[in-house]
């Protein structure tokens, strides 16, 4: 007697190495009513694997697959409804999709579905059920869904305020890596309103600062460039401060112009300095824009280029 759940496994062993036995053998699996043999084989077709890519009937395939209870069809089926894989997004199954998912105990599919209860995507919003499923989420390990809930729950945003409890879930989304809970510990320290101060916050944004995470670099970079949470240091401040500069962040390209001006951290460079607090006034820093408007009045500009102005 043929057994799909076999067939189906072996499919799993070999979709890699002989992706068109993998077809034929999920194909095979779904013949004989397999849920799990339909949602393979939808898995082969949406990726060209083994077979040609056709969306179209990866999608009736995800479906059938659903509608008899698959879960992992379920949570596909709402991810290609976002308008992903290049199929036409539709919010009303993208939502149902997602909430089945989640339901059927999906831990990919809490945030999602939290998301989308938040922001009101696909019907009306309900910050209550986001925060109920962000809870799931987090529960499951999920460091973004525990920074939703601090988020949720220290802003107005539709849940009853929490602020301590806000505190703790930001804390745990910081432990657990996720660097704008790292920034918001080192900015709730800096602030005073949780205990540990400056030294705190030094530490949660040179965490946040390794992670690549530009907000906490040009803090972490003002805390050595004024000494505090650490020896002053301007070789350091400069060198977190043109990090960001590269973004083109108009607030460390006035900063780095400023340290070229002076030789603070940095060898001396009027001309650079000139052009980065151009380009810093260009993007909106007012202080880089007062800056070269004073020196026009002083009538200095013919000593120095001014880039673009």
């Amino acid at each position: 007697m043929e057994d799909p759940a076999e067939y189906c496994m072996q499919a799993v062993n070999c979709y890699e190495t002989n992706p068109e036995r993998a077809v034929a053998l999920f194909a095979r699996a779904g013949e004989l009513g397999s849920p799990e043999g339909w949602f393979g084989l939808a898995e082969m077709k949406i990726n060209g694997m083994g077979t040609e890519k056709d969306i179209e009937g990866a999608v009736e395939l995800y479906t059938k697959s659903a509608e008899a209870g698959n879960s992992p069809a379920m949570f596909r089926l709402g991810s290609i409804y976002t308008g992903s894989y290049g199929y036409p997004e539709d919010q009303i199954l993208c939502r149902m999709w997602f909430e089945k998912a989640a339901e059927n105990g999906v831990e990919l599919a809490y945030p999602e579905i939290a998301a989308i209860y938040l922001y009101g995507y696909g019907g009306d919003a309900d910050p209550e059920k986001a925060l109920h499923y962000y809870r799931l989420s987090a529960k499951a390990g999920d460091a973004q869904s525990m920074f939703m809930i601090g988020y949720l729950e220290s802003e107005d945003a539709g849940v009853p305020k929490d602020e301590k409890d806000a505190v703790e879930w930001f804390r745990k989304s910081a432990e657990a890596g996720l660097p704008e809970a790292q920034f918001r510990m080192a900015k709730l320290a800096e602030d005073g309103k949780i205990p540990g101060g400056v030294a705190d916050a030094f530490k949660w944004y040179s965490r946040a600062s390794e992670q690549g995470f530009a907000p906490a670099k040009f803090n972490l970079a003002t805390m050595y460039y004024e000494g505090r949470g650490a020896p002053q240091d301007f070789k350091k401040a400069y060198s977190l401060y043109d990090e960001v500069a590269s973004t083109m962040d108009a607030d460390a390209l006035f900063m780095t112009a400023r340290m070229l001006f002076e030789g603070l951290g940095v060898e001396q460079d009027v001309e650079k300095a000139m052009e980065r607090f151009g380009r810093s006034a260009r993007a909106g820093n007012q202080l880089a824009a007062e800056f070269l408007s004073d020196l026009r009045r002083k009538q200095n500009t013919q000593f120095v280029k001014i880039d673009g102005l």
